[in-house]
């Protein structure tokens, strides 16, 4: 199932208690794929979805994988509009509506992101913990 569009994660206690809780209360996060992964043995997963049960995960100290895609920005995005072009019509995605909904929810998602990526640095003793 490709899964092309903006939908919450749901994060599992264990991403609750990790740096992507910023992700948490229903915040809407692009996805765009259509496959999946098995976690790495002894990986804790994170999030998922109804569509993915693989969305997120932390394995030993240093590695937070993630298929949900919340280091989106506008440019990036309209350059995946682009690239992917084919693969948006093949799937009937409704380019406008994606572009409106992404500039309405894509500030909000690098606030939290943000938020994300600085624990996460401080979680594996890159940054502060400030």
């Amino acid at each position: 199932v490709k899964e092309i569009g903006w939908s919450p994660v749901r994060l599992t206690p264990e991403g609750s208690a990790s740096c992507l809780r910023h992700l948490e209360s229903g915040l809407p996060v692009l996805h765009w794929h259509g496959d999946t992964f098995d976690l790495p043995e002894g990986a804790q997963l994170l999030a998922s979805t109804a569509s993915y049960r693989h969305q997120a995960y932390r394995w030993q100290q240093h590695v937070l994988g993630l298929q949900c895609h919340p280091e989106l920005d506008g440019a990036t995005f309209e350059r995946w509009l682009v690239g992917h072009a084919l693969e948006l019509a093949q799937t009937g995605v409704d380019v406008p509506a994606l572009r409106a909904e992404t500039a309405a929810r894509s500030g909000t998602l690098a606030r939290q992101a943000a938020l994300a990526w600085r624990r996460w640095l401080a979680e594996v003793g890159l940054a502060s913990a400030e």
